[in-house]
């Protein structure tokens, strides 16, 4: 069975891997009366869970809810492992259609490239994502609670890294979970953060935000929990975060008329952030760039002719 840690009182941490780099992913099981999984990226972490529990001498009829930060695939891969106990799907409205949908919805909306549709059905993520019933899911818009009896989740939609994430809240134990906004440093194989439905001002609303919740500890899915204080966690998240539009910016104006992958790769030789990560084949890196040049569009900095599918300056 996985290493399961205690951050905070009734709040466990447990780490998988997932993609062909074999990043780290964390799950997190918070225990009240009633149980609630946060992200599960495989079905190996399921089991894992599963096992957890009946070890803490809880029934598996105990897990209620499984709770996403967003859609992307290797935050619910794992579902399947929950098949037998049926537990709620609670995601913001505007990711239900990528759990009935499944690949076609990710391909289409979130990681749209449609040269690499063949490659990327073939990948070992995919195989493993399964459509799911709505019978199964709930939906919130704007903000919604789930209680657990001890302890009470406080979930609102953000809609930075994607348009269905949100940032989820454990009152009592003040543990703030944050899924992959935090997602970009140099250190990380999956340095994507925005896919093509997110919103790069949403995501730096949500990283200036944090520094004023009161909350002991943060919880990311591809890094380690930050307890408190924080403040110099959420300064370089933000650092990187205006650095990497402006990075953009000036390769753009140095190279001309660029194409997004270019741009991607002269972002990578310039600061030393790979783009390379389990979404690779998906065209997630160009995504990325792309959120920030449509960003400086609406700005009036950019502009992109369709003929020739380049970015330039105006």
């Amino acid at each position: 069975m996985g290493n399961f840690v205690e951050w905070a009182p009734g709040v466990f941490r447990i780490v998988g891997k997932t993609g062909k780099q074999e990043e780290e992913f964390a799950s997190y099981l918070v225990m009240g009366e009633k149980i609630a999984i946060i992200d599960l990226p495989s079905r190996s972490v399921g089991k894992d869970i599963i096992s957890f529990v009946k070890k803490e001498g809880r029934d598996t009829s105990d897990i209620k809810y499984l709770v996403l930060t967003h859609t992307h695939p290797d935050h619910w891969a794992g579902v399947s492992a929950l098949s037998k106990i049926k537990p709620m799907i609670v995601i913001h409205e505007s990711g239900k259609k990528a759990l009935t949908e499944g690949q076609k919805y990710i391909l289409d909306e979130q990681f749209p490239n449609p040269s690499k549709f063949s490659l990327a059905m073939k990948s070992s993520l995919f195989s493993k994502i399964s459509k799911v019933k709505e019978e199964h899911i709930t939906c919130f818009s704007g903000s919604e609670s789930i209680d657990l009896g001890s302890e009470e989740l406080i979930l609102q939609s953000t809609g930075g890294h994607s348009k269905d994430s949100i940032l989820i809240q454990a009152y009592s134990a003040k543990c703030t979970f944050i899924g992959d906004e935090a997602n970009i440093a140099p250190e990380q194989p999956a340095s994507f953060f925005i896919d093509g439905t997110g919103s790069s001002q949403k995501r730096l609303k949500l990283l200036e935000m944090l520094s004023n919740l009161t909350t002991e500890v943060i919880c990311p899915s591809h890094q380690s929990p930050v307890p408190h204080p924080f403040d110099l966690y959420i300064h370089n998240l933000i650092f990187e975060h205006k650095h990497t539009k402006d990075t953009i910016y000036d390769v753009l104006v140095s190279k001309g008329e660029a194409k997004i992958q270019y741009i991607a790769e002269e972002y990578m030789n310039t600061i030393g952030i790979s783009w390379e990560s389990p979404f690779s084949e998906l065209g997630v890196g160009s995504t990325t760039a792309n959120a920030f040049l449509k960003e400086m569009e609406v700005e009036g900095r950019t502009e992109y002719e369709s003929h020739s599918k380049r970015w330039k300056i105006v």
